[in-house]
């Protein structure tokens, strides 16, 4: 069997934590679409179902409310000012959170990509 490299190993242990966080960040996904997703289309964007339509849409929405709830620049851009308070901060966090999650495990797989486009080169 053939030797790994310790460079090969570290770019192998990127790509594969950046495929279990993309994973792991759908299945989260789901349970938002389900639960807090129409519930954030019902209070910030006045009952428009947009989101919740299917899994690539809701994917963009949470991604959307989430910067919504951290900064305010995209709330005013959005018309979302006033209206992000009237949601509970928990509901907030978790959106946060997953927004988190998903902006992790792309730098993951990009750093993955990066670095075995370098060492070919």
């Amino acid at each position: 069997m053939e030797n790994i490299s310790l460079f090969n190993k570290l770019v192998m242990f990127l790509f594969f934590g950046s495929l279990f966080g993309i994973f792991s960040w759908l299945g989260f996904l789901l349970y938002l679409k389900s639960k807090w997703l129409p519930y954030l289309e019902d209070t910030l964007d006045n009952g428009t179902r947009f989101y919740t339509l299917n899994i690539f849409f809701a994917g963009q929405g949470v991604l959307q409310y989430a910067t919504v709830f951290l900064w305010s620049f995209h709330a005013k851009r959005y018309g979302m000012l006033e209206k992000r308070d009237n949601v509970p901060k928990p509901v907030q966090r978790l959106f946060i959170f997953a927004f988190c999650w998903f902006m992790v495990s792309a730098v993951l797989g990009g750093a993955a990509v990066a670095l075995h486009r370098i060492y070919i080169l």
